[in-house]
């Protein structure tokens, strides 16, 4: 039997997040819309630990909840236990932004008696109220994928949304571009200022932030090498003070650009967590990067950002801010969305360091670009 979904009787609400930054920081607009179309409920989300640092400051949720998949919630036993805890918390409704299946079984597990979300992924059974996709919502910006999922639940309940830039209907996105941003209070401002000072950071130049890598695979990632050569001439030209960020995993990547380079730039690839680096991104005059993580950070913190996209296509993953400049060639064989070029990468490699440094310099309003 059919559940009703009547938004003013839902007392307790859950969302599972997304997984990855770049998907977390663009559902930002339709979490936004789940508070206004649940405006009595006590909104929860769940997400992963590496993404939480997003939400330091959101103010449309009233609390985070961190599944641990690799700790406390690891395995069977730990997502059973998990499962009771939510259970525990007599949630009404839960929404999902993700789209695996385990998250619609996690919240079947819990009981949560109203489960929403898209009906793909073989978990169509497992939902109160399975969503269809919309062929036109995979052909414009990925913030409107989770924006219908919110606009269609709201007109199955005769709800008129604000400012909702529906595609279900339409066919194309009607209404203002979705705003996706975020706010970092003065206090995680200044200790990310006292940090990069504390690491050689001179704040009476200019701050460039850098984002060399990308998480998806390395047909992504503009040639360390002339990540190199650009940051000297930003230096040299303009005397930039530099900040290169990363995860981890991507410390090769910037060892690389070091490598590559003749004067000092401050390396910070894999010495942040998300909280401190997205405070540390909002410090900076302009933000470097490939089609990344940081590339929506930056843009929803509404810093200056140059993206350099290759295989990616920034209709549907672009970073959506009227202060962020796209570089990109459309050679014939992109947008191809693989990981690793087969072929010789043409796509990044005919952005030249010269055609980079350009747009940077012209971004930053700043002359002498010979």
């Amino acid at each position: 039997m059919r559940v009703s979904l009547q938004p003013e009787r839902v007392r307790r609400l859950l969302v599972r997040g997304t997984n990855w930054v770049g998907d977390s920081v663009i559902s930002l607009p339709a979490l936004k819309q789940v508070r206004q179309l649940f405006s009595r409920a006590h909104i929860s989300l769940l997400v992963l630990p590496w993404v939480s640092g997003i939400y330091e400051e959101v103010g449309y949720v009233d609390e985070v909840m961190i599944y641990d998949r690799e700790g406390t919630h690891r395995g069977a036993r730990g997502r059973w236990n998990l499962a009771r805890s939510l259970r525990s918390a007599q949630f009404d409704v839960a929404i999902l932004f993700q789209n695996a299946f385990e998250a619609a079984f996690l919240t079947w597990l819990a009981g949560v008696p109203i489960r929403a979300g898209y009906s793909r992924d073989g978990r169509g059974w497992l939902l109160t109220h399975p969503v269809t996709i919309y062929p036109q919502t995979l052909k414009v910006h990925q913030s409107y994928y989770y924006l219908d999922l919110i606009d269609q639940l709201a007109q199955r309940n005769r709800v008129v949304m604000s400012v909702l830039p529906s595609v279900s209907g339409t066919g194309s996105p009607a209404g203002p571009l979705p705003d996706i941003s975020l706010h970092v209070g003065s206090s995680r401002r200044q200790a990310a200022r006292t940090r990069l000072q504390e690491c050689g950071v001179d704040f009476s130049k200019k701050l460039i932030g850098v984002n060399p890598g990308a998480f998806f695979g390395s047909a992504k990632r503009w040639p360390s090498e002339r990540y190199g050569n650009l940051l000297d001439r930003l230096i040299e030209r303009q005397g930039a003070n530099i900040v290169v960020f990363g995860s981890h995993n991507e410390t090769a990547i910037a060892e690389r650009i070091r490598a590559a380079m003749r004067h000092e730039a401050v390396l910070l690839t894999g010495k942040t967590q998300l909280s401190e680096l997205i405070a540390m991104i909002a410090c900076c005059d302009l933000f470097v990067t490939n089609d990344s993580g940081p590339m929506h950070l930056a843009a929803a913190l509404r810093v200056p950002t140059l993206a350099i996209f290759g295989p990616t296509d920034e209709i549907a993953t672009g970073p959506l801010s009227p202060t962020a400049v796209v570089l990109n060639k459309k050679v014939e064989c992109s947008p191809c969305l693989l990981r690793e070029c087969p072929i010789d990468h043409r796509c990044m490699t005919r952005i030249t360091v010269d055609e980079v440094y350009e747009r940077a310099a012209g971004i930053l309003n700043l002359e002498g670009l010979g």
